[in-house]
């Protein structure tokens, strides 16, 4: 999310903003850190609170962590107040991408790789009834370094 949100927010000139790191700065601690302290119910407050101050924001791109849609209503929040943009992939390019990031992930730093290619898997099905709720769904497992969705290009056209 952080990758595309970044590439599309320059090639549209937008503001980029991830909620993960606005949490953390915020709190002075890493989300492995809040997790471990406060626990996920609390994170998951920090998040919903970071991504709702975006409400009277306007042309910035907010990624969001894999979890957010799924809590305290955030979806319906997220399309209400912007264009959600679901980026679908497949369990195994998410392992590829995981596995050199379990430490930063509280959820996922305790698997091996069977075990973490199980719970991506499981996350999905579980999660994608929330994701599917996004006003456009995007796989970007093939998609080309270059694209940019077609609501940004008419945003500066």
């Amino acid at each position: 999310k952080t990758y595309w949100g970044r590439k599309w927010a320059e090639s549209a000139k937008l503001r980029f903003f991830d909620i993960d790191d606005i949490v953390e700065s915020e709190q002075e601690k890493t989300i492995a850190e809040i997790f471990a302290k406060d626990g996920e119910d609390h994170f998951r407050n920090l998040e919903t609170d970071a991504l709702r101050t975006f409400a009277s924001q306007q042309n910035v791109i907010v990624a969001t962590g894999g979890g957010t849609p799924c809590f305290n209503d955030n979806i319906t929040w997220m399309n209400e107040n912007g264009t959600c943009i679901y980026l679908q992939s497949s369990p195994g390019k998410i392992f590829q991408r995981l596995t050199s990031e379990t430490e930063k992930r509280p959820l996922i730093k305790h698997l091996q790789n069977e075990e973490l290619l199980f719970y991506i898997t499981e996350k999905i099905k579980e999660r994608e009834p929330f994701y599917t709720q996004a006003e456009i769904i995007l796989n970007v497992d093939d998609l080309p370094g270059d694209f940019v969705p077609d609501v940004l290009k008419t945003k500066n056209a």
